[in-house]
């Protein structure tokens, strides 16, 4: 089993879909964020679009999965509209995630996009739960040249597996799994690089070594484990739950990196500040409505990346920013401050 580290996955980007444009814009971006700016010159370089927040399972610790009231309309980004936003951070992105609120196989026009992401010279990722593939699909997925798949498999059998992947068939995930090794032998291509995901739960950790075994002997290239949190994911319960713990709050980082550094769009163009934003309340804008230079400075980022330098005004940072942990540990400061004082 060849290790796709980070560390080789973001060399491999460097090495291929690097230009001296968008080296410049990284290195501008991370002087920018090391001085706090607020206004920023340079663009965000780590780009997620997400194709649906529709999904064919249930996972009770995502919003999609539990339907979560509060979440944006369900809805498939189309390909006429991925260009549309895509067109906004070509020239700054090694990569971009094509996943982040649904199962992004179920998009029809999802193989327009890896190939037209291709295209443009930069690199792209999945994570999906491989309950939904055909042969042809698999070798879509090896044509179109993607680099990088994520397979979210927790368990080593139905019984275990299910208690998560709530509606999921392992059997058939596996059978996906050899058509998709089986597409890149006849192709003979490298890529996509498969990691096979496995996050562990008190119920399914004792399986871990079986699934690792089990993905060996498929031909998957990584195998990466990673622990759960046994509750649904949300920016404020985390806060919530940082509150009362004083260690974990003096261990929250001091800077948000992803107000200077990430994008996050969802499939109907909304733009969030995160990867945990998911409310129609938590927008910052919408790329089908304007384009990256005008929200990328608008009020809502440079009020959230004003809470971490001198001249913070906290009551002007918007949702969700307004509740998440790093506004917490400011609010924290900006009092032991005012003590002092």
């Amino acid at each position: 089993m060849v290790r796709f580290t980070a560390y080789r996955k973001y060399l491999y980007y460097l090495q291929h879909f690097a230009t001296p444009k968008k080296l410049h814009n990284i290195l501008l971006n991370k002087s920018e964020q090391k001085n706090k700016q607020i206004q920023l010159k340079s663009k965000p370089f780590k780009i997620t679009l997400d194709p649906g927040n529709v999904c064919n399972l249930k996972c009770p610790c995502c919003h999609t999965g539990i339907k979560h009231a509060e979440m944006i309309q369900p809805t498939f980004l189309s390909f006429k509209n991925y260009k549309i936003v895509f067109s906004n951070v070509k020239d700054y992105a090694l990569s971009v995630a094509l996943y982040n609120w649904g199962e992004p196989l179920l998009n029809k026009e999802i193989f327009d996009m890896i190939d037209y992401t291709t295209a443009n010279k930069v690199g792209s990722t999945l994570h999906s739960n491989f309950n939904y593939l055909t042969p042809a699909m698999a070798e879509n997925l090896v044509k179109s040249k993607l680099t990088h798949i994520y397979l979210s498999i927790d368990g080593a059998s139905q019984e275990v597996y299910s208690k998560y992947r709530v509606k999921g068939n392992y059997d058939k995930v596996l059978g996906n799994i050899e058509l998709l090794v089986d597409a890149k032998k006849r192709a003979k291509s490298k890529f996509p690089f498969i990691t096979w995901k496995y996050l562990t739960f008190p119920f399914n950790i004792h399986e871990v070594e079986a699934a690792r075994t089990k993905a060996e002997q498929l031909g998957v290239d990584n195998f990466e484990v990673f622990t759960a949190s046994p509750h649904l994911m949300d920016i404020y319960d985390e806060a919530e739950k940082i509150s009362a713990n004083s260690t974990s709050l003096a261990n929250t980082p001091e800077i948000c990196s992803s107000l200077w550094s990430s994008l996050y769009v969802g499939p109907d163009g909304t733009v969030f500040p995160c990867s945990l934003s998911f409310r129609k309340s938590e927008s910052f804008g919408n790329l089908l409505d304007d384009k990256l230079s005008t929200i990328w400075n608008n009020s809502s980022y440079q009020a959230s990346r004003k809470m971490f330098s001198s001249r913070s005004d906290l009551d002007a940072v918007p949702l969700p920013c307004k509740g998440c942990k790093y506004f917490l540990k400011c609010s924290r400061k900006a009092q032991k401050t005012a003590r002092l004082n």
